[in-house]
């Protein structure tokens, strides 16, 4: 059969679904060369609609499938007009099925335009005498004119004599469908639309059905917890409104959970028990002497746990002060420290107060240490301080933190450098360790660049919110871990230029212009990724003003910071200002949640973006084969263990991510170890791991595998202890 192309022709998943096309006469997965699509163009009638073909809805949808006119012939539409879950297709019908032998792949190909970036093209098999859902694809990008797109199957699996194509919308919108075919694959296929260097978004709209997303944190159960608290409101703070979501990503759905305080600008980690510590919140929002709210919070002393398996949360017992917008950091023996945020009391003139106190969360005793255990340092540490774990089980403050910075006793900036958690000694780099431009790291992002073992810190811009009218840098530094008290930054490589949104963050307020040369971000968002690289995106160069529409992608592996390059992507649909998140899923896209600008929304209070949108990162469209899946895993990981693991596809690179859980910009938790690998034969691979619990905080992590062409696997989740 020959497919008909469109100019903008492209091959969508290459890497995700395998290898490429056989003359039929040679053809290892079709059954027969006469096993092809029926009717691929829809241009056959039967009672009005395609023969071969039939409506198909699962979820909850409101539309309509019909055949439409097109130049030369017909073609298919699918038209969603109200959507809560699930998918409106058109699907072949079982009599018309195409027989398929196993062990083969198949290339499937059709042209169509749609108006959503929602398209979902699925595989159905038949096992024994039933039809199951075999397999569904990346959602592929809208498309105002028509395209072409080329999907590869994973392989046939033993027992599937028939398969049946189905493509069609998750979400609103209208797609128009024509010219589907099928053929065995073979070699290596090549991707040449704009997804295979730049990924594409889908955004989801879910109207009054959606969160604030201040925290986000990924669960090992693949959900995500999205904790709004009050979600910056005083009113709803008053009523006792206070808001935990479940995101579930595989079906796009969320679960309420019961929120027993106000955990609005709380912090959070993961326990060694995949179980998230959730660190004070809001106690009041400060007001004046006639009543009203005024720009000032007190922090709360509860705390409690969120538990995956139930769904929800305990209370544990209370800290020894308050700590609104407290760091929150995972040990090597699985204790938490925290440290910094408002205090539970006012100044006497009824200032917000920081508190000095650093508390610790002892895991074998599952309980907050009174203060007099903990080695108090007795350090202002501002809002939200980075203290990330290094190799050597000291806690390194890398110079970000949020709402202002520590300062010393004198009243001057505390730069960066060592804390020891277990004697509260403090050891200061010279000159503030070479980080530029300090002051304008309020509102940065900081990541353990990967792998974890090369112990290189990165600070991505930020802003100077005590000089009024200055952009926010663009800037990045990074610093060897390993050099200790002599470590320095080097400069690295500034963030790319985007465009500025001037007309708001609400939907129908866009209106953009290039942004300035001399501009960066602020409330910037970096995610580690499964093949090594680190994600940036969201962020505004003002106060919760003009967003910058720009994401962009780094590779720091093996490179020096003067060499190494943000590679820019797909900007998210979405303006994403203050208090929005990114996360990593467990497939390896990026959801990216959360947005709070400085305009009102319509009752008067501060507007919140509740959309969620997912990336769709350009290696699940990179050329070089199949993407991994790992087929066996043992259950528990030990420090310096050798687990041996099962894949479906050579494999020369593996790691362990740790799941995000992050607000503010801020994660100091965020980690990729890397583990070196060893083949075994027979698709088995020994892995080594770590001997250093500081370079892997015991816990729950994503397993990713990476083949050649740096193509990562959909992770299993392991339990490192």
């Amino acid at each position: 059969m020959k497919f008909r192309r469109s100019r903008a022709s492209v091959v969508l998943g290459a890497s995700l679904m395998g290898t490429a096309l056989l003359p039929a006469s040679a053809d290892p997965a079709l059954s027969e060369p006469a096993a092809r699509v029926q009717n691929p163009g829809f241009e056959r009638l039967s009672g009005g609609f395609p023969a071969c073909w039939a409506r198909w809805s699962r979820g909850s949808t409101e539309g309509g499938v019909r055949a439409v006119r097109r130049a030369g012939g017909r073609a298919v539409e699918v038209r969603v007009a109200r959507h809560a879950r699930g998918l409106r297709a058109v699907v072949q019908r079982e009599d018309c099925a195409v027989r398929v032998r196993a062990g083969g792949r198949l290339d499937l190909e059709l042209s169509y335009r749609s108006t959503s970036g929602k398209v979902r093209v699925v595989l159905l098999r038949k096992k024994g005498d039933r039809w199951v859902r075999w397999h569904s694809f990346p959602l592929l990008p809208g498309s105002k004119r028509f395209r072409s797109a080329a999907l590869r199957t994973p392989v046939v699996p033993e027992g599937a004599g028939e398969v049946r194509v189905g493509v069609g919308l998750e979400g609103k919108g209208t797609l128009v469908a024509d010219d589907l075919g099928l053929k065995a694959a073979r070699g290596s296929a090549r991707c040449a639309g704009p997804e295979c260097a730049k990924g594409h978004w889908a955004v989801h709209d879910f109207g009054g059905g959606g969160v604030r997303a201040i925290h986000s944190v990924l669960l090992h159960s693949g959900k995500v917890l999205l904790i709004a608290g009050s979600g910056n409101s005083a009113k709803r703070f008053e009523k006792g409104r206070f808001v935990t979501k479940i995101y579930d990503p595989k079906n796009n759905t969320f679960k309420s959970v019961p929120t027993p305080y106000d955990m609005f600008c709380a912090g959070h980690v993961h326990l060694p028990d995949g179980r998230v510590l959730v660190v004070s919140g809001t106690a009041a929002y400060a007001r004046n002497e006639e009543g009203r709210t005024t720009s000032g919070w007190t922090g709360s002393r509860k705390s409690y746990v969120f538990d995956p398996r139930t769904e929800r949360y305990t209370r544990v017992n209370d800290l020894n002060d308050g700590h609104w917008y407290p760091s929150a950091t995972a040990l090597a023996d699985g204790d938490v420290y925290a440290a910094g945020g408002y205090a539970a009391t006012r100044t006497a003139d009824g200032a917000n107060q920081v508190s000095t106190v650093a508390e610790r969360f002892s895991w074998r005793e599952g309980r907050w240490l009174d203060e007099t255990e903990v080695a108090q340092p007795g350090i202002n540490w501002a809002t939200y301080p980075s203290l990330i774990l290094a190799g050597n089980g000291r806690l390194f403050y890398s110079g970000t933190s949020v709402f202002g910075h520590p300062v010393n006793k004198d009243g001057s900036l505390r730069g960066p450098g060592f804390l020891d958690p277990d004697t509260g000694g403090w050891l200061a780099l010279e000159d503030d360790g070479g980080l530029r431009q300090p002051k304008a790291r309020d509102m940065s992002a900081s990541v353990l660049l990967p792998p974890a073992q090369d112990q290189r810190v990165m600070v991505v811009g930020g802003k100077d919110f005590s000089a009024t009218g200055k952009y926010a840098i663009g800037r990045t530094d990074v610093i060897d871990l390993k050099e200790g008290e002599d470590a320095r930054y080097e400069a690295g490589p500034d963030l790319p230029h985007g465009r500025v949104n001037m007309g708001g963050v609400q939907a129908g307020r866009q209106r953009f212009r290039p942004q300035p040369a001399k501009a960066g971000k602020t409330y910037v968002s970096a995610v580690i990724l499964p093949d090594g690289t680190v994600m940036e995106t969201g962020g505004s160069q003002r106060v919760r003003m003009e967003h910058v529409h720009e994401a962009s992608i780094l590779d720091p592996r093996g490179r020096k910071p003067s060499r190494m390059r943000w590679k820019p992507v797909a900007a998210d649909p979405v303006s994403r200002t203050y208090h929005n998140t990114a996360v990593l899923l467990p497939d390896g896209r990026v959801m990216a949640a959360g947005s709070n600008p400085g305009n009102a929304g319509p009752d008067g209070e501060s507007y919140f973006d509740t959309r969620i949108s997912i990336y769709h990162p350009p290696y699940l469209y990179r050329e070089g084969g199949a993407r991994p899946r790992i087929t066996e895993v043992p259950k528990g990981w030990s420090y310096g263990s050798r687990p041996v693991i099962t894949t479906d596809t050579a494999i020369t690179g593996a790691s362990l991510v740790r799941p995000v859980a992050v607000t503010h910009s801020s994660d100091p938790n965020q980690r990729l170890v890397r583990l070196p690998v060893s083949p075994l034969g027979g698709g088995r691979y020994r892995l080594r791991m770590d001997r250093r619990p500081a370079m892997a905080p015991p816990g729950w992590y994503m397993l990713f595998v990476t083949t050649r062409s740096g193509i990562p696997s959909p992770a299993q989740w392991v339990h490192v202890n």
